[in-house]
């Protein structure tokens, strides 16, 4: 599955849809790796799977901090854009 990333839209809304895909894509991935013989696997599926899970744990994480940013970062640049007449 090429995976979205939350990271690259600037939607608070899109990004949350996109941060719960990659939760359930998560979840659907756990259950089948668990049903997987990891160690018959080669050393380097070993490791691409172990860079993935990584790779899905960060975005999980983050993610929710990220949409924080993008629906707080209007009020932000309002108190910013009220106060530059003021410096002016």
């Amino acid at each position: 599955m090429t995976h979205l990333d939350p990271f690259a839209t600037r939607d608070a809304d899109h990004a949350a849809r996109i941060l719960t895909e990659l939760g359930r894509y998560a979840d659907q991935r756990d259950r089948f790796i668990d049903a997987l013989d990891f160690d018959a696997l080669d050393p380097q599926t070993q490791r691409e799977i172990c860079m993935e899970d990584h790779h899905l744990a960060e975005q999980l994480a983050f993610g929710p901090i990220y949409i924080h940013h993008l629906r707080t970062l209007e009020q932000q640049r309002a108190a910013i854009a009220a106060t530059l007449p003021r410096a002016a």
